[in-house]
């Protein structure tokens, strides 16, 4: 039998095991860090710019030239814009996870839906290496540190990956199909971003229109990162609708994989 081999990572058998996915996700990962940190402090930097231009763009926004009355403005747009980064790249990026590695799909036997899940997990990991940025300002900001953080955040993250693997998922299958899927994931994202309690606060949302804000997903999840964040508590109402849809979506995306999977590899 013929070996095909993937950087260091060489498969034997025409079904790949699980220990082989783990192996691959695990590749794609470290790969990405190696390139995203080469220059260790500016990669860092590139991790946290994105993030903190625009709270920089948004404080002199709404609070400078708005005047939105808010305490603690820019620590209310931190807690909610890197989040909400990593959910953005992580659908961004899932949506190209097919098209831009047709070699990856057509060559190596390997899990497929491992391609989606590596942007998730990489985009999990530039996060938390910007965490302690979020910590540092809310210690600055209230002088105290939560004992809390040390479970809340990594438990926040996993569902955080639960909820958004599903999505890429999803999109990455159906871009392979509808190639301007990922320019609508895009716009959608921009629409979702409007529509987030992210520069502003949910109590600003008019009481007609809360229902409907309700239906975004991403809202409870900001709001479940604020209260660890901030006051080191577990909103367990945000992390239900959080888990909710984090299931749903599963079993949306799933179907959506499982349909189009058999395609993939002749439709890149």
């Amino acid at each position: 039998m013929t070996n095909e081999t993937v950087g260091t990572w060489v498969l034997e058998s025409p079904r790949p095991s699980r220990m082989q996915g783990l192996e691959m996700l695990a590749m794609l990962v470290l790969k990405d860090l190696r390139v995203r940190y080469k220059s260790r402090f500016l990669g860092y930097l590139w991790a946290v710019a994105n993030p903190l231009a625009f709270c920089f763009v948004y404080y002199i926004a709404f609070h400078r030239i708005m005047r939105v009355q808010m305490e603690h403005y820019p620590l209310f747009l931190l807690t909610g814009l890197f989040p909400w980064v990593w959910a953005s790249n992580t659908i961004t990026l899932s949506a190209m996870a097919y098209r831009a590695n047709p070699g990856l799909v057509r060559k190596v036997r390997m899990r497929r839906a491992i391609l989606p899940l590596s942007s998730a997990v990489q985009e999990m990991l530039h996060f938390l290496f910007a965490v302690p940025i979020l910590l540092g300002t809310v210690i600055l900001a209230f002088g105290i540190g939560h004992a809390t953080w040390i479970v809340l955040i990594p438990l926040l993250a996993l569902m955080q990956l639960a909820m958004l693997y599903p999505i890429g998922l999803a999109v990455a299958a159906v871009n392979v199909v509808v190639h301007d899927i990922e320019y609508l994931v895009g716009i959608g994202l921009q629409m979702v971003f409007c529509l987030t309690p992210i520069v502003y606060p949910a109590s600003a949302v008019p009481a007609e229109l809360r229902p409907y804000f309700r239906l975004n997903p991403f809202a409870p999840l900001i709001a479940a990162w604020r209260a660890a964040l901030v006051d080191g508590r577990l909103d367990m109402t945000a992390v239900f609708h959080c888990c909710v849809f984090a299931a749903a979506a599963a079993v949306v995306a799933l179907s959506i994989h499982r349909a189009i999977e058999p395609r993939i590899g002749e439709l890149v």
